[in-house]
């Protein structure tokens, strides 16, 4: 028989993807939001592509490389900026 604080080790082992890959929606869903809201207060559309590969951007390097918000925020602007050249 398992033990209790074996079972509760092996549900968070579990439950850590999907808790990953929930956060990961909701920064790449308020990134998007908030990067569609700047480009349609400048009257631009942005790239096909740039608004998912800058929020994807900023929420692998919160998530994965432990950057704070404005860290990789300002590494994934100059990249995608770089990339698409709106």
């Amino acid at each position: 028989m398992l033990r209790p604080t074996l079972l509760l080790a092996c549900a968070v082992l579990i439950a850590a993807p999907a808790h990953a890959n929930m956060v990961q929606q909701i920064i790449v869903g308020k990134c998007s939001q908030a990067m569609q809201d700047d480009f349609k207060k400048a009257g631009k559309t942005p790239p096909a592509g740039m608004v998912d590969d800058t929020c994807g951007c900023i929420a692998d390097g919160m998530l994965k490389k432990r950057q704070s918000l404005d860290q990789a925020k300002t590494i994934c602007v100059k990249q995608t900026t770089a990339k698409y050249n709106p």
